[in-house]
């Protein structure tokens, strides 16, 4: 066989040659069918997460934006989308307005029907809100009782006042819940721009002053931003900064009032009168300051000084007045805020033992219009736990709102509002309301007592309606505790002087 025949028969492929290689071939694309799978499937499951997170994403962001309980933008997407709509108008000269509204007792409605019952009145009213402007308006919830509206077709700045009045009305309606009628307490603040600003943030800022103007003054319909509620505004600051400075230099003052048997004129007790003796206005009634401590909550440091201190006093009294007449009482105010408080009793418990002073010793006294309800049931508790420690319990200014509360709320005396007795002698009015007020204390077994006698003819006026104390100026004025002690020690039989 010559060579080149032999060369041809080596790179001849043979039959096994020709099926390995179609076998390869075979798997090759087998392999290449899998990996397009496997593409494809990786491909699909890329594009799946991808709108998975894309969806995510967007409910995240629409969660952050908006307010979970009624769907309306929250305060982040109302403040964004005020200064777009404020850029149109500045371009196009329309006027615009933006509303706050504020609902009262949302939280005291949550404590005593649950989350639910306050989730189904935000939702009514956000549904109301909708339903009362048109669909161009921004509406947001901004805070937990608080929606802001920013209405943008109006004519006239005057038209904003149409549309207050309008939400106003829609929020005055209670809310049905589980049979009951729940009142939202609504309160409404307007600010106009530009007239009353020319930025996002200070037309905010002033519709939220508006808007705790008209709370202060009962919710009265609505209330339009004025440069002096400004004004108000920096007092309320510069008050508040003050009362925290005051607690740390100690400048608040216990003045003690007494108060007589009207039958007898022996004393009885004293009343404690907290004021402040502040370092440049001189010294401040409650009145010019309370409302503040109130609403910033220093209002609960300050009462523990005032019942610390009275207690205090009053012990002192007892150990030496005990072989004069009967112990005297002390009786102090406490705020809203103060006897709703959890741990109430246990500090009036703590502070007794401490000063070493009987309960029954003490008093204290409520006023009629800081009560929640006409029934005062949402207080019974918090009271009966301080009766249930042997405190007394008074109702102050008693005479001015229903009788309902002496059957509901646990309570001991009364006290006749100083403003009837003052004008009982001039207006027959006032007289009736003395007399009655006096008349079904005494039938429902409690101490009546009239406050603010300042004159002879006053104090002959409450005597004959069988009042049973009497305190006013005409009797004796607030003095410090050293000056009570000084004109006790004085009077050796416990009468008041003629």
């Amino acid at each position: 066989m010559s060579s080149s025949s032999t060369l041809h028969a080596n790179v001849e492929p043979g039959a096994n040659d020709v099926d390995l290689l179609v076998h390869r071939v075979a798997h090759l694309e087998r392999l290449a069918t899998d990996l397009s799978s496997e593409l494809a499937w990786a491909n699909e499951r890329l594009l799946t997460e991808l709108y998975d997170r894309s969806a995510v994403e967007a409910q995240a962001l629409q969660l952050e934006r908006h307010d979970v309980v009624t769907g309306l933008p929250n305060r982040r997407a109302l403040d964004e989308r005020l200064q777009h709509a404020l850029a149109a108008h500045a371009k196009s000269g329309h006027p615009a307005a933006l509303v706050s509204v504020g609902l009262g007792g949302i939280g005291q409605l949550r404590e005593s029907l649950g989350f639910a019952a306050g989730d189904r009145v935000l939702r009514v009213v956000a549904d109301r809100l909708r339903r009362a402007v048109r669909g161009s308006d921004i509406i947001a919830r901004v805070g937990d009782a608080e929606f802001a509206l920013l209405l943008t077709q109006l004519s006239h700045a005057q038209d904003a006042a149409k549309v207050a009045q309008k939400l106003f009305n829609e929020l005055d309606i209670p809310v049905g819940f589980e049979g009951r009628d729940l009142p939202l307490q609504p309160a409404v603040g307007v600010a106009l721009y530009p007239q009353d600003a020319d930025s996002a943030d200070l037309l905010l800022a002033r519709a939220d002053a508006a808007l705790r103007y008209a709370r202060e003054h009962g919710g009265a319909l609505y209330q339009f931003f004025d440069p002096s509620l400004t004004a108000r505004t920096a007092r309320r600051l510069t008050i508040e900064a003050d009362l925290r400075q005051a607690l740390e230099r100690d400048e608040f003052r216990v003045l003690y009032q007494p108060r007589f048997d009207a039958k007898n004129g022996k004393l009885t007790g004293a009343e404690a009168l907290l004021r402040w003796q502040h370092p440049e206005r001189g010294l401040l009634a409650p009145a010019q300051f309370l409302d503040v401590a109130e609403a910033t909550g220093l209002i609960v440091p300050i009462g523990e000084h005032v019942l610390r201190e009275a207690c205090h006093t009053a012990a002192q009294w007892t150990r030496w007045w005990t072989q004069k007449g009967p112990a005297l009482t002390v009786s102090v105010n406490l705020s809203p805020r103060e006897f709703r408080g959890q741990s109430m009793p246990a500090l009036v418990e703590r502070v007794l033992q401490e000063c070493g002073l009987k309960a029954a010793q003490l008093q204290v006294e409520l006023a009629e219009s800081s009560l929640v309800s006409p029934t005062g049931q949402d207080d019974r508790a918090a009271l009966q736990a301080l009766r249930d420690l042997g405190v007394r319990i008074a109702l102050d200014g008693f005479g001015s709102a229903s009788l309902t509360l002496l059957r509901n709320l646990p309570v001991d005396t009364v006290k006749v509002d100083g403003e009837f007795v003052r004008n009982a002698p001039q207006d027959k009015c006032d007289a009736l309301i003395v007399a009655a007020v006096a008349s079904i204390g005494r039938r429902l077994g409690l101490r009546v007592v009239a406050s603010g006698v300042e004159t002879a003819e006053q104090l002959a006026l409450v005597k004959k309606q069988r009042c049973h104390e009497v305190q006013g100026y005409l009797l004796g004025e607030p003095a410090t505790a050293d000056q009570f002690a000084s004109w006790l020690s004085q009077v050796p039989t416990g009468k008041r002087r003629s």
